[in-house]
């Protein structure tokens, strides 16, 4: 006779009812936050172009790293500065590193 004795066991605090929250993002925040994500997504698709893949993963380690380093930032006016930079640099880069390839 087969009988199921013990079942898989199910972790308590995986199904926490409990859960972090956030505080409300202003609007000016949304709008400041899909714009990062736009940027960073221009950047991971720059990195489609560079041919050798250590390069690439090397660039890409550098990319996320540099916005997860102002991650934390909330000034709104920090983040434009941030914002204007890197599309500066963005720029930079597709018009000057990648024509060679």
């Amino acid at each position: 006779m087969t009988t199921l004795t013990r079942l898989w066991p199910v972790s308590q605090a995986r199904y926490s009812t409990k859960t972090k929250t956030r505080p409300a993002l202003s609007f000016q925040q949304f709008i400041q936050r899909g714009q990062v994500i736009s940027m960073y997504r221009k950047y991971m698709r720059l990195t489609k172009q560079i041919p050798d893949k250590p390069s690439r993963r090397e660039l890409r380690e550098w990319i996320r790293g540099d916005f997860d380093r102002y991650r934390t930032e909330s000034d709104p006016r920090r983040v434009d500065v941030l914002l204007a930079q890197a599309s500066r640099q963005y720029k930079n880069m597709e018009s000057g590193m990648f024509p060679m390839l």
